[in-house]
């Protein structure tokens, strides 16, 4: 009898991942504080920003509230449409709209008071998965959401999405909100919610790469910083 030859049998590679195109994104609304224009440490890291990302060949988007409303009729994006115009506060429209950018386009999201600090590279950011950022001295370990980074399509983002739509129509029936506008923010869009989604998924190695002036005039910093921080906070004046 002769012997049958057994085909060797290809293994096939499972697909590369792909990469989000290196893009950073920023958002202004106006708040009744000003146009952008007028709003110094603003449109300083607008400007510094734009012209970093022109040097180093990354892509760099200012949206606007009108762009950001026009991404909420996208397919994937409706069921998101009547909380956004739920909330009462346009800082939560603007955190939650850098969570929509972040999970339909991926890339960097900067908050407009931060700027890339200008001899430094971000480019291997643009290669994680996602990460998030923490303040050097921070003892509570808390995300810090002003500067988020992930590939687009990333269900985690679609995770921190779902719970701001729980957390916002949970704890506006609570009274205490009623009067304590920050702690509802931080608790609905800001970084209270945030640490809970990542809690949840176990994540909590946040990069110490932010360098941010506090309000006492303290300077906040790890060991190499990428990001100076202006830490403005216009919404909470």
């Amino acid at each position: 009898m002769k012997k049958t030859k057994t085909k060797k049998v290809k293994k096939t590679k499972s697909p590369k991942k792909i990469k989000s195109k290196k893009i950073i994104h920023q958002i202004f609304f106006n708040i009744g504080k000003g146009e952008l224009k007028d709003i110094q440490p603003f449109y300083k890291c607008y400007q510094h920003n734009k012209k970093y990302c022109q040097k180093n060949k990354i892509q760099y988007k200012l949206w606007s509230r009108k762009q950001i409303e026009k991404l909420l009729e996208k397919p994937k994006n409706k069921e998101f449409k009547k909380l956004y115009y739920d909330f009462e506060f346009d800082i939560m429209r603007i955190d939650f709209g850098r969570y929509l950018l972040l999970w339909n386009y991926g890339g960097i999201y900067i908050d407009l008071d931060i700027c890339i600090i200008q001899n430094k590279s971000i480019q291997s950011l643009f290669e994680k998965d996602y990460f998030f950022v923490r303040w050097n001295d921070d003892k509570r370990k808390l995300p810090y959401n002003a500067v988020l980074g992930t590939q687009k399509n990333n269900s985690l983002y679609k995770d921190i999405l779902d719970h701001c739509k729980e957390s916002y129509y949970q704890k506006r029936k609570q009274k205490i909100y009623k009067t304590w506008k920050g702690r509802f923010v931080f608790q609905t869009t800001g970084h209270y919610m945030l640490q809970r989604v990542l809690k949840k998924n176990k994540i909590n190695n946040f990069l110490d790469i932010m360098k941010i002036h506090t309000k006492s005039g303290k300077i906040v910093q790890g060991k190499n910083p990428l990001f100076e921080d202006d830490n403005a906070s216009v919404w909470y004046d």
